[in-house]
């Protein structure tokens, strides 16, 4: 494994997310793929192909990424800094080091792995050997969790009508309507 300090991690990672962004902003290939490690993975979740795929080898990745990234307009690619902080990791018998980060594209926000390895053909550079691109949520229908939770004021100033535990359980009956239902089939993928 290259011998890199901590700090020394976390700014290759930054500088490795910041060259990735600009490569495929720019739609610069040669770039993109000098940052793929010949033997990389790529596993994609509805992120930036709106499928869930994974692609091997840094070739076949490069094609994958020609024809989706133009239309998810990926951006601002960052290490999450409220997660982990890029670390060295040890993954299936591989030294590597590995970062949590975060981006953004056309239709909401993701979350993503990368994993870096020294590309022995290339003077021991660091290059991607796995990359994880994830969609956590969809612009316009982002979780109502933090300041955006509901807060149940609006049940408890109302002292004439049902309170809220009868309007959940009403709810929750479909006595008035059918319940509106929508089946995915998410095979082998867990969804």
């Amino acid at each position: 494994m290259v011998d890199i300090a901590g700090d020394s991690i976390s700014m290759t990672t930054d500088r490795w997310l910041a060259e990735f962004e600009r490569a495929v902003s720019d739609s610069d290939w040669s770039g993109v793929k000098a940052l793929l490690h010949p033997k990389s993975h790529w596993r994609d979740v509805l992120a930036l192909t709106w499928d869930i795929q994974t692609v091997s080898g840094a070739d076949r990745i490069l094609g994958a990424l020609k024809s989706r990234i133009g239309r998810a307009r990926a951006s601002n690619f960052k290490t999450d800094r409220d997660r982990i902080q890029p670390r060295r990791v040890t993954r299936a018998g591989t030294d590597a080091i590995e970062a949590i980060f975060s981006f953004e594209t056309a239709d909401g926000r993701g979350d993503g792995v990368l994993r870096l390895i020294p590309d022995t053909n290339d003077g021991d550079k660091l290059k991607a050997w796995t990359l994880l691109t994830a969609l956590e949520e969809l612009r316009g229908f982002e979780e109502r969790i933090g300041e955006s939770r509901p807060t149940g004021e609006s049940y408890s100033r109302d002292f004439r009508g049902p309170n809220w535990l009868d309007l959940r359980n009403s709810s929750a009956a479909y006595g008035d309507r059918d319940p509106s239902v929508l089946v995915v089939g998410g095979g082998q993928a867990g969804l």
